[in-house]
């Protein structure tokens, strides 16, 4: 299927080899021409190279709009948490491109030293980490999280071109390691 894509071609495969996108996702294969019974797999539309002037446009004048709210939000942080109010993580966009992810900090200060320990103690080194009930959430970050006001500043992303309002979230340095396989790589494929 991916050197077909890849090479601009169609590529056609049989329900009965792909089970689990009938019986799970609930798709259903072609139903008639020669593809007839075949889920069939097409190249991409090129992507664009960066977010449209109109949604950069657009965040911005959310940003404009939400800046009471921002400046609430950054000074319940800095007031029951101290400072930074930003929590500042290089992630990659497009490409594999690297980018500065911007967040209001829901998190205790060390939580990126911590961060390891906690794999190691919940014996899940080699492959994605979240935790439902991470202790290294502060109180004042759980209700950010709860609400996705921590997520306002990365409509400073989306004005700066690094990402649109609607694409797959870009993962962290740490979590690179964890593209093994060639599909693994489509996150890197589109805007963030």
């Amino acid at each position: 299927i991916e050197a077909s894509v890849k090479a601009g071609a169609d590529a056609a495969v049989s329900a009965a080899c792909l089970p689990v996108l009938t019986r799970r996702a609930g798709c259903q294969p072609e139903r008639q021409g020669e593809a007839a019974g075949c889920f069939v797999f097409r190249a991409l539309l090129p992507a664009r190279p960066r977010c449209g002037c109109a949604e950069r446009a657009l965040a911005a004048l959310l940003l404009l709009v939400l800046l009471p709210v921002c400046l609430a939000v950054g000074a319940a942080i800095f007031l029951f948490e101290g400072a930074p109010v930003l929590f500042l993580q290089e992630r990659y966009g497009r490409g594999g491109r690297p980018f500065t992810f911007l967040k209001f900090r829901t998190m205790m200060r060390r939580s990126e030293r911590l961060h390891a320990k906690l794999q190691q103690k919940m014996g899940q080194q080699g492959r994605l980490f979240k935790l439902e009930r991470d202790p290294r959430v502060t109180r004042t970050g759980a209700f950010l999280r709860r609400t996705f006001l921590d997520e306002l500043p990365q409509l400073v992303n989306v004005v700066r071109g690094d990402m649109c309002f609607v694409g797959p979230r870009p993962l962290p340095a740490s979590d690179q390691g964890h593209y093994t396989h060639a599909y693994h790589e489509l996150r890197l494929a589109g805007m963030p």
